[in-house]
């Protein structure tokens, strides 16, 4: 099964809140730690790219919607560590669910969202 259409994108205002399962999440971060100089990854409502460059995390939205990731692996860490993190975590009823921001200096923000297990999504 395909982790990554647990995956979903949504714009809230200036933000971008990126949702999962704790399992799709964890995929996600390996991919991209794992991915060359370029990759891009189909989730549920459309894609994540990444890309390897010099300099600082820049989040964009591009058309499709396309949440599209760049910087240097020391500045990308930082979304990995946020997909690692949300995905560790144990929701608890009656509270808010699981979210880790990434806001870098001049860029997006980045909302990492733990969503049910997908078992859980389709009523099982």
């Amino acid at each position: 099964m395909d982790d990554q259409r647990y995956l979903r994108l949504r714009v809230i205002g200036e933000n971008l809140d990126l949702a999962g399962s704790p399992a799709s999440l964890r995929a996600l971060a390996a991919l991209l730690r794992d991915a060359g100089p370029v990759a891009e990854v189909a989730i549920r409502n459309g894609a994540v790219a990444q890309e390897r460059t010099e300099g600082p995390l820049v989040i964009e939205l591009r058309g499709a919607p396309t949440l599209h990731l760049r910087g240097a692996d020391d500045a990308l860490k930082e979304v990995w560590a946020a997909l690692e993190a949300v995905a560790a975590e144990v929701p608890e009823p009656g509270r808010a669910a699981p979210h880790r921001h990434v806001e870098p200096a001049g860029s997006r923000a980045l909302v990492v969202t733990a969503a049910r297990e997908p078992a859980d999504e389709l009523g099982l």
